[in-house]
């Protein structure tokens, strides 16, 4: 078990020190175009091409988003006061405890913990939290939210695309299917060597606003996990599934948006990397608690 936690973790501490690799060696790394090739291709693609892959029924799929849904409004209510007290920018923190790391995290874990079905039914979580993130997110971080353009989000498009296909029962070329496969890949490394390459430019007080935020983000995540599993009598791999999600630290996409808008990506950065790194040292004690409290 331990090796396989490693086998997940070390490549994730690799490729942020790879990007602060970049900056200290004075390679130049261009955030902002990087920022936009992530949120408006790769997470796109990544989201199609796992949809379309994924086989679940349409209940499981509905439980596991609503889920999703359920949690995300859990924590929005008890961070609201929080963030307050805290006298910061509501949109962009919110953002913050909103969104948790919802791919190249937690898929891996639900797939070590529970197999390929595991993997399955964490998609329509990754889903909500990704199509979530790239619109309503997106417009809390730039404070610039516009119902017309929610439509227009490349996210919003592909989880409609795969939709379509799906309920259609449509097949998709080959050459299409791996070309968005490889495109989606991207959306895991990228966005690590993009925070990697902010971590050595992180002042220490970013660092323990970013302490105060972690701890806000698994209280809250992990409660309003732990509520939505008993008040919707979740139980065995789905309620495991929804446990590891919800527990999730920051995700690394809020500091992309934040950088590419410009609005206080020092602290962001600094919540995510903090929220990430605790993740990381905590996650032998969420396996364990995942299969001890809700066994297969």
């Amino acid at each position: 078990m331990l090796l396989d936690i490693l086998d997940i973790t070390v490549p994730v501490l690799l490729m942020l020190g790879i990007g602060s690799a970049l900056f200290i060696l004075n390679i130049h790394f261009d955030s902002k175009t990087i920022g936009i090739l992530i949120i408006k291709i790769a997470t796109p693609c990544l989201t199609f091409s796992t949809l379309i892959k994924t086989e679940t029924t349409l209940l499981e799929l509905s439980l596991s988003g609503l889920a999703a849904l359920s949690v995300m409004a859990i924590v929005a209510c008890s961070s609201y006061l929080f963030i307050k007290i805290q006298g910061d920018r509501l949109g962009a923190y919110m953002s913050c405890l909103l969104h948790p790391n919802s791919g190249n995290l937690p898929l891996p874990l639900c797939l070590l913990a529970f197999g390929e079905e595991g993997l399955a039914l964490a998609f329509p979580y990754f889903v909500v939290i990704s199509v979530s993130q790239n619109t309503l997110g997106y417009g809390m971080i730039s404070g610039q939210f516009k119902k017309r353009e929610f439509f227009l989000q490349p996210i919003v498009i592909s989880v409609a695309a795969a939709l379509i296909v799906k309920l259609a029962d449509l097949t998709i070329p080959g050459m299409l299917l791996n070309t968005t496969s490889y495109l989606g890949y991207t959306a895991i490394p990228l966005p690590l060597l993009l925070l990697g390459y902010a971590l050595p430019q992180i002042s220490i007080w970013n660092l323990k606003k970013g302490m105060i935020y972690s701890i806000a983000r698994l209280v809250f995540g992990g409660l309003a996990g732990i509520f939505v599993i008993y008040a919707m009598g979740l139980s065995g791999i789905l309620a495991g599934v929804v446990m590891i999600m919800a527990s999730m630290p920051v995700a690394l996409l809020n500091f992309v948006i934040a950088l590419e808008r410009n609005v206080e990506p020092d602290m962001i950065g600094g919540i995510v990397i903090v929220s990430s790194l605790t993740m990381i040292c905590l996650i032998p004690a969420l396996i364990w608690f995942v299969l001890w409290a809700f066994p297969i």
